[in-house]
Order: structure tokens, then sequence, then C-alpha cells
């Protein structure tokens, strides 16, 4: 089933999707840097760490949360969220590569 398809079944208008690895590592980012951002996402001192840095931020959901905090990217080609320091798990694009294009459209 393709990403799009997906969304289109499982998630609403303007849902975020879930975040993903599988793309494999982006080249631009080391191994601890993967490493860490893949396990930021799942810390029990999220939301602490969240209000640290942004205070005055007003109520959020885990996914705004993440992508805020830049654990997360969302490819903008296919939409599909995944780890920073990861390429896309759909497209196969890296970050840096992904966002470029977009700029250029």
């Amino acid at each position: 089933m393709s990403d799009l398809t997906y969304r289109g079944e499982f998630l609403g208008a303007g849902q975020l999707g879930p975040w993903t690895v599988c793309g494999g590592p982006d080249p631009s980012f080391d191994d601890d840097q993967r490493q860490v951002h893949h396990a930021l996402l799942t810390d029990p001192d999220l939301l602490t760490c969240f209000r640290r840095r942004f205070p005055t931020r007003g109520h959020m959901h885990y996914d705004e949360m993440v992508r805020v905090l830049d654990y997360v990217w969302d490819c903008p080609h296919d939409c599909t969220a995944n780890v920073v320091g990861y390429r896309c798990g759909n497209c196969g694009r890296v970050r840096a590569e992904a966002l470029s294009q977009t700029s250029l459209h």
C-alpha cells in the first residue's frame, strides 16, 4: 500500500503520521546523532524538555512536540514522518535534499 493510500485510508486530513527510521541512515548525521534523536522520541521527560525549551508554547500533542523539538521531519514530497538522521522511509531522500528541492518549487 503506498503511503498516500495509507494516509487517505487511516489518517484524517491534517493528521500527522507515525514516524519511521526505515529509510536508512542519512549520511549527513553520525550514528550518535541518530541514536540520540531516536531515543529522545520515547524519553519519559519529553514534555519537561519541551516546556523548558519552549515555555511560551501552549498545549501541544506529542506529534507536534517532536517536530518542534526537531526530532522528526516530514518529507515534503510524500508526507512521511522520519526521525531526524534518517532518510525518508518512502522516497529515500535525505532530509537536506528533500527540503531543498521543495524550496525550488
